[in-house]
């Protein structure tokens, strides 16, 4: 029994620390990624939005592909670090009730005043 106790509690120490890593790492990667130290990976091209007016005339430029491929890469970036913070907290969260010790008290049911011969009266 002591030695089942004791490996829950080694588990649990396992798992906090697992936890509480996944949640250090994301948020350093995320702020490496929204400071500008790291690029974040790009999923996807797109091309320069431009407008031409029905009359004709030149093109209008609206946004560049590039600014629009870094928008769309940090939001999928920011999507998946904050999955693993929280799936970090989950872990972490299990490793902690691991480690807690649940204590029970058991108490007899409580004997009525009222003798059990009596009736309605």
């Amino acid at each position: 029994m002591k030695l089942k106790i004791e490996s829950e509690k080694i588990v649990g120490y396992a798992l906090l620390a697992v936890g509480v890593g996944m949640i250090f790492v994301s948020v350093y990667l995320m702020f490496n990624v929204f400071t500008g130290a790291t690029l974040p990976p790009l999923l996807f091209h797109f091309s320069d939005i431009s407008f031409q007016a029905p009359g004709g005339g030149e093109p209008m430029h609206i946004m560049s592909g590039e600014d629009m491929n870094r928008m769309v890469a940090m939001g999928f970036w920011y999507i998946l670090m904050f999955f693993v913070m929280w799936s970090g907290g989950k872990i972490a969260s299990l490793g902690v009730s691991l480690i807690k010790e649940i204590k029970t008290e058991i108490k007899a049911p409580k004997q009525s005043s009222i003798p059990a011969s009596t009736e309605n009266i």
